[in-house]
């Protein structure tokens, strides 16, 4: 999805073949869309790009809505199970895999900062004590190969600028506001069209706390685990009927 086009509207390129992934994919880009769309025609141009502590929020509470929306009408078991686990692979690859990313960088800026010497044999070693913490490998959870340590080298966030633990709190605070559409929270939907309006009018945490998500509280990070352990519980109620 590109929203640059100010005074036209956001373009989508997509393949399509008609999988559910596909489905997702473009609700995905359809939230960046609709974000893009309402702040270039509410805001000026210098107003109108949001920054990238929410840009992933519209995106991600169009796949939950999605899910959701999915649930409620198959029947079906096996399909169950797999938008069930597709959601939640979500959560690991986004909540605690981005988490994992960021204190992988925060340990490189803080070796920097010391004024020490970074190499890769340096972040290999680094990267592979943080994998195996992330996922309990020193607790017998499950086993993480030492060839894991150099996966570092081909995710190209980390060339950039710091930023990919906004990835997770995106999420976390689309799950959060999500979890309140579901509901059907009273008013919800108006503010939520005005935060999509909102551009970088405001700061993001003020932006976010207008459509009820406090980042500064613990809510969003509850509603999103309460998400994760609803769709575990799911998962492992489908499979033991």
């Amino acid at each position: 999805m590109d929203g640059i086009a100010y005074d036209v509207h956001p373009y989508i390129l997509l393949n399509y073949k008609d999988k559910y992934n596909d489905v997702s994919t473009l609700a995905h880009e359809l939230g960046h869309a609709m974000h893009s769309y309402f702040s270039n025609k509410t805001q000026s141009y210098v107003n109108s790009h949001y920054p990238i502590f929410l840009a992933e929020v519209a995106s991600t509470v169009n796949e939950t809505l999605l899910i959701d929306f999915m649930l409620k009408r198959i029947p079906n078991k096996e399909e169950r199970l797999a938008l069930l686990g597709n959601a939640l692979d979500n959560f690991r690859g986004t909540l605690f895999r981005q988490t994992q990313f960021a204190e992988f960088e925060l340990k490189i800026n803080e070796l920097s900062e010391k004024g020490e010497a970074l190499t890769g044999e340096q972040f290999t070693v680094l990267y592979l004590e943080i994998f195996k913490k992330y996922y309990g490998h020193n607790d017998k959870i499950m086993w993480v190969d030492d060839v894991f340590g150099v996966e570092w080298a081909y995710i190209p966030h980390f060339y950039y600028n710091f930023y990919v633990y906004q990835y997770s709190t995106s999420f976390t605070a689309s799950q959060a506001l999500a979890a309140k559409l579901i509901a059907g929270e009273r008013g919800l939907v108006d503010k939520y069209l005005a935060f999509l309006c909102s551009g970088c009018s405001k700061y993001a945490i003020p932006t976010l706390q207008s459509v009820g998500i406090d980042m500064i509280s613990d809510e969003p990070f509850n509603l999103t685990i309460e998400r994760m352990n609803y769709i575990m519980d799911e998962i492992e109620s489908l499979i033991n009927t």
